[in-house]
């Protein structure tokens, strides 16, 4: 690590020593190592077309043709209701479903290219986003008419936003970031309300009073206080989980479904958190041998999910690996804790039925990324930082070279 004493932290003159190397760094990377904006949409473009034109002869689209049909147009659910309107919306103007369906796509395509942006993604770390954008369990559910595409899109603008924040601040990005918080509780609260923790970490480290203390140490405090919140808040949470998600969970599934587990059952918020040793990786993995084997059309979205459950486990270690200070404090205490209240409120969903459960998965699989996504953010040359963080950004950016 650069020592600290050698920048200017309030003029951004650094030290002679480290011209040669800071100049080295100042042009972009190579264009051949970069992520393309225009390689992300073609990505998009071909998991709608391969959705509508191959996957539909061999499993259904969940809920994309209700919406289109405006079979939900009296929805009880305001959230399903305001997708049902906007997918009318939608077919009522192009008049032709992949039309539509590309409609959607390309909105969770802007997220992700928006994303890819902020972050100068380049190098090694463009790898475990592509192996995200190209598994079936990913693509299939972001490139059709549903929640899922605008709930990714919406993911994807947040992401970004928060990298940018990161590096250089931005009141833009503040409320970019904001907004998509919104719409991402509005769309799937359980989800949204961990970025909505991740996105008030973040600000809190970025703009909050500077403690010292390392990374180690806030962690500790913050798990401190989680378990005491936990134990103050555990009455509701228990009525809340035992009373409303887990019987929403069991109720979406039928016995008539090919893929519903019907000897899973968790009972009440004990059995929930006492399972999570196994139910968390079943439900991340999906398909079993066993069920891929009565039903072959699940191979691919088996593999998706080693993917998924390799991806996770290598995303944690590179939160801890990241250049100590900002970057390592974020993904540690902001990304990890959301990545982990995002996980355990999937379960219910995803244990019971795999086939449905990847639908519910494509919703936070990006969101596995987001540490590389830092990495690259302050690895990469950026727009010049904000005055506070001139002399901090070039001490992560050598760390990461090293």
């Amino acid at each position: 690590m650069t020592d600290p004493s050698r920048l200017d932290r309030y003029h951004g003159v650094m030290d002679p020593a480290y011209t040669d190397i800071a100049a080295e760094h100042q042009a972009p990377p190579p264009a051949r190592v970069m992520l393309g904006k225009a390689t992300i949409y073609a990505i998009f473009v071909a998991w709608s077309l391969f959705a509508v034109f191959v996957y539909s002869r061999y499993s259904q689209l969940g809920d994309a043709r209700s919406y289109l049909t405006g079979a939900y147009d009296d929805a009880s659910s305001a959230r399903t209701y305001f997708v049902t309107q906007l997918a009318t919306t939608v077919i009522g103007l192009v008049h032709v479903d992949v039309l539509a369906h590309l409609v959607f796509s390309l909105f969770a395509a802007s997220g992700v290219a928006y994303l890819v942006g902020q972050a100068r993604l380049h190098g090694q770390y463009r790898w475990p986003l592509l192996a995200i954008l190209l598994i079936p369990s990913f693509g299939v559910w972001a490139s059709v008419v549903g929640r899922e595409s605008l709930y990714i899109g919406l993911l994807g603008f947040f992401m970004g936003a928060l990298v940018g924040y990161v590096r250089s601040g931005g009141f833009l990005r503040w409320w970019l970031a904001v907004f998509c918080v919104a719409g991402m509780v509005f769309i799937r609260a359980p989800f949204g309300a961990a970025m909505a923790g991740c996105f008030l970490m973040t600000w809190i480290l970025v703009r909050g009073p500077r403690t010292g203390l390392s990374t180690g140490v806030q962690a500790l405090v913050m798990f401190l206080l989680a378990a005491l919140v936990l134990v103050v808040a555990w009455p509701q949470l228990d009525a809340y989980i035992a009373g409303e998600v887990l019987p929403k969970a069991r109720s979406y599934f039928t016995i008539g479904s090919a893929t519903t587990r019907m000897w899973v059952n968790i009972a009440d918020t004990n059995e929930l958190f006492s399972s999570l040793w196994w139910t968390l990786p079943l439900s991340l993995v999906g398909p079993t041998p066993g069920e891929v084997l009565s039903r072959p059309v699940m191979f691919p979205f088996m593999v998706s999910g080693l993917v998924v459950f390799f991806v996770l486990l290598y995303a944690i270690q590179q939160a801890f690996r990241a250049p100590a200070g900002l970057p390592r404090k974020v993904l540690v205490l902001a990304w990890l804790p959301a990545m982990l209240v995002t996980l355990v409120a999937y379960v219910p969903f995803g244990i019971y039925n795999p086939g449905s459960g990847i639908r519910y998965a494509s919703c936070f699989l990006l969101f596995l990324v987001f540490p590389w996504m830092v990495r690259s953010g302050v690895a990469a040359p950026a727009e010049t930082p904000r005055m506070r963080h001139r002399g901090v950004i070039y001490d992560y950016r050598l760390a990461e070279l090293r």
